[in-house]
């Protein structure tokens, strides 16, 4: 390959990606369902035509955004249970890293049912995604299990798992059914995790309950500090 054909290589993906972080803003700040190819390649300053060279359309930009969610959660912020990781600090990482990717990518859980209906591929690539989720909580709850911080029956656990991944897919379509403000900021989001919390105290072990309050509370502070920042 020369040096042209390597320069050309560059910025076709660099162009690429420009692409889908600003779908990733537009999407967020005004909605995906009032966001055009056009207004995404005007906010570029680049044709459509431009636009077009790299995604056939709408629906190809949001699959492209969840394969770079879908990265971004199962490969570099979840947390895998190893003898490194304490296991109750592996459910603050999981809180934090799925929070995380819900403010970043909040677009698609608000509008979810009618992007999957809308995208066959997308909705396969989501199952997908989700099985992997299912097995990773799975896991993670085992070790809390094992070390004496949970304590549940096994028919339960199937249960806890889908709960949980319940809440943290509609959380924010919940928030919004319950309030005129459409403002979706840092205190939404650890709302969602105290309500998580809530969820799964009764299952918390007496000897984990220190630690399990600790947590509590810093997602206290969190919660009030961003609200205070609104």
């Amino acid at each position: 390959m020369n040096n042209y054909s390597l320069m050309a290589e560059k910025n076709t993906m660099k162009t690429r990606d420009k692409i889908i972080q600003a779908s990733i803003e537009l999407f967020n700040e005004q909605g995906e369902r009032n966001v055009t190819t056009n207004h995404i390649a005007a906010h570029l300053s680049i044709s459509p035509g431009n636009l077009y060279y790299h995604f056939r359309n709408k629906e190809d930009i949001i699959l492209s955004i969840y394969e770079e969610y879908a990265r971004n959660l199962l490969l570099d912020t979840f947390p895998q249970v190893s003898p490194e990781i304490k296991p109750f600090d592996a459910v603050i990482l999981y809180m934090d890293a799925v929070f995380q990717a819900l403010m970043k990518f909040r677009f698609f859980y608000v509008n979810l049912p009618v992007l999957l209906a809308k995208n066959p591929l997308l909705h396969e690539k989501y199952v997908e995604v989700q099985s992997t989720i299912t097995q990773r909580l799975t896991e993670m709850l085992h070790a809390l299990r094992d070390a004496d911080m949970m304590t549940f029956e096994d028919d339960e656990l199937a249960d806890i798992v889908s709960i949980l991944r319940l809440i943290n897919t509609f959380w924010l379509s919940f928030y919004q059914t319950q309030t005129q403000n459409s403002e979706i900021n840092d205190s939404v989001f650890y709302d969602g995790v105290l309500k998580i919390l809530v969820m799964i105290r009764p299952y918390i072990t007496d000897s984990a309950m220190s630690d399990f309050l600790d947590a509590r509370q810093m997602y206290r502070e969190r919660h009030k500090e961003a609200l205070s920042l609104t």
